[in-house]
């Protein structure tokens, strides 16, 4: 018991709401705070980070679509927002499979919410599954403790099925302006980088540094092999930071996506289970197996310059 509060919601609170109107109707979300970060995740989405607030300050990126609850073509309905998951079909764009994978358009069920004084932990099931086909369990948990810059999130995925099945991710995370604006930089060790298009390879010596918009560019994409399973955004302008930490065990690449075009202003930091293109491989699980991966993103005040 704590005598200077009436109740824990005062300092840590999730708060289930369901939007009734405009293209994200019948969308369900979980607004969490924890005194430090704000943070909405989608339900009917894999329990991906849809926005995530420091301090007041933005970090993530939403595309112009926003939140939309239809099924549409990629372009048409990728919100991006502060993760984004990715699998376990597919990754980037192969022929036959959607972009990106379905894994984020199905809907979680909810298992438990916990929200105290201690922080919040939310734990929901994704069942991806077919008939005469896979048979594959997500189980997500997501953790903040109360006044934490940190969110850390637990997959725990497990093969139901009664064959061997092959399987991907990619942890799609996304900071957008204000950390993300000209003069911030990104920090990353790499002992390997590999641009994805002859536009990215040309650009290469300017890959960590963030630009100022132009209109119409195109994206670029690079595979990182870090040092360490970690990577930031560097914003001293604003005094922000944000770093990504992975289990490089079960996730053991990187992908950074930097589109600097006007109105798709962003960074993407992108643990992942395999490159893109022709470097894309399926892990496998055998008939009741499961792994487990773990991310955190968090974001601290540094000194402002």
């Amino acid at each position: 018991m704590n005598r200077k509060i009436g109740t824990p919601e005062q300092l840590c609170e999730a708060q289930r709401v369901t939007v009734n109107d405009g293209r994200g109707a019948g969308v369900r979300l979980i607004n969490v705070s924890n005194g430090k970060l704000n943070f909405v995740l989608s339900e009917s989405n894999c329990l991906d980070i849809l926005r995530l607030w420091h301090g007041g300050t933005n970090i993530g990126f939403l595309t112009k679509n926003g939140l939309y609850g239809v099924k549409d073509e990629f372009p048409h309905t990728f919100p991006a927002g502060m993760l984004y998951t990715c699998g376990l079909d597919n990754i980037g764009a192969r022929d036959g499979f959607p972009i990106h994978g379905r894994l984020h358009s199905i809907p979680a069920e909810i298992n438990a919410i916990k929200a105290d004084e201690k922080g919040v932990r939310i734990s929901a099931t994704v069942r991806d599954a077919a008939l005469f086909g896979e048979n594959m369990t997500l189980n997500r948990v997501i953790e903040t403790a109360f006044g934490s810059g940190t969110v850390v999130i637990t997959d725990t995925l497990t093969n139901n099925a009664f064959r061997t099945e092959n399987y991907c991710m990619l942890y799609h995370i996304n900071g957008g302006y204000p950390l993300v604006d000209e003069g911030a930089e990104i920090i990353c060790d790499a002992l390997e980088s590999i641009p994805r298009t002859p536009w990215a390879a040309e650009n290469k010596a300017r890959m960590f540094l963030v630009d100022a918009p132009c209109d119409n560019e195109e994206e670029m994409c690079y595979f990182h092999r870090p040092r360490r399973p970690e990577i930031s955004i560097l914003n001293r302008k604003i005094g922000k930071k944000l770093t990504v930490r992975y289990s490089d065990a079960t996730l053991p690449v990187l992908v950074e996506w930097k589109s600097m075009g006007s109105g798709d202003y962003t960074i993407g930091l992108e643990p992942a289970t395999s490159w893109l293109d022709g470097y894309f491989a399926y892990r496998q699980l055998e008939p009741g197996g499961s792994v487990v991966n773990s991310v955190s993103i968090s974001v601290e005040d540094v000194e402002k310059r």
